[in-house]
């Protein structure tokens, strides 16, 4: 099937061999990896010459709609990426770049055009996620989740729903983040490609945690303690198999200040997420 996606490339890249100020002209993201489908955005990279780089930067949007019209462009990162989308909904991010020489990844370019010794190619990383890239994102993601969780009371004592609501799904982005190094493969994709990267049970974990259905006013805190249990019950071991110490005393210390505020507030209910004793003497311990 013939894509608004394969149109735009077809005629990106005769414009890059007809504009004498582009050097080269790559893809990288899914059509670079060679692993695109027909919602895949477009991540396109122009290579400029130093000379003209400051005119080509003023004129990108209007050389863009010249391919194809666009109904949304912002320039962003000081006007070195243009994040667009065209008249037919494609989703577009042109990065420029002005180098001497542009480094691409074996394995995850597709190049449009070169002029030659435009492009240094890098050797392909693994498949496997490095121990220094999971600790890092560990450390981040754990302490993060904690955090986001710890605000709970804020919005709930406040009567902030939608608030709430947009909460939730930040402390559902670090759960799922934690999760994935449980499977040991590195993130090459971006956000919105996820699947690939859980554990299968761990992914219906999750997903029974979101779809799962409760009475209002209850869901919105429901919902959050049930990603709490699942990082309690799961998130320890994910850190142990990286050597990441696990940050117990920052659980314990959110988890005290949730439950005896939700108690307060009159949600001492929704603590069976946690199968806590609702009695608010009791202390919270993992």
């Amino acid at each position: 099937m013939t894509t608004a996606q394969f149109r735009f490339i077809n005629a990106l890249t005769a414009k890059v061999e007809a504009d004498p100020r582009i050097r080269a002209a790559w893809l990288s993201g899914s059509y670079g990896k060679e692993t695109d489908d027909r919602w895949s955005d477009v991540d396109a990279h122009l290579l400029v010459h130093c000379g003209k780089f400051a005119e080509f930067q003023r004129e990108i949007e209007a050389w863009l709609s010249r391919i194809r019209p666009l109904v949304f462009a912002r320039l962003m990162f000081n006007g070195r990426m243009v994040n667009a989308m065209t008249d037919e909904a494609m989703r577009l991010d042109v990065w420029l770049h002005d180098v001497e020489v542009a480094e691409v990844t074996t394995g995850e370019t597709r190049v449009l055009y070169e002029e030659v010794g435009a492009l240094s190619w890098l050797p392909q990383p693994g498949e496997t996620l490095t121990t220094e890239a999971a600790s890092e994102m560990l450390r981040r993601e754990v302490a993060e989740f904690w955090r986001c969780v710890s605000m709970m009371p804020v919005v709930v004592g406040r009567g902030e729903k939608l608030v709430g609501v947009a909460g939730n799904s930040f402390i559902l982005l670090a759960l799922t983040n934690v999760l994935c190094a449980a499977s040991g493969r590195r993130r090459d994709r971006g956000v919105k490609a996820l699947n690939g990267f859980l554990l299968p049970h761990h992914r219906q974990c999750v997903e029974e945690a979101l779809l799962l259905q409760s009475k209002w006013p209850e869901e919105p805190v429901r919902f959050p303690l049930r990603l709490v249990s699942l990082m309690r019950d799961l998130g320890p071991d994910i850190c142990a198999q990286w050597q990441v110490e696990y940050p117990q005393a920052m659980e314990e210390t959110v988890l005290q200040y949730v439950t005896r505020e939700l108690r307060s507030l009159g949600y001492g209910s929704a603590l069976e997420e946690l199968e806590l004793p609702v009695d608010a003497s009791e202390t919270v311990v993992h």
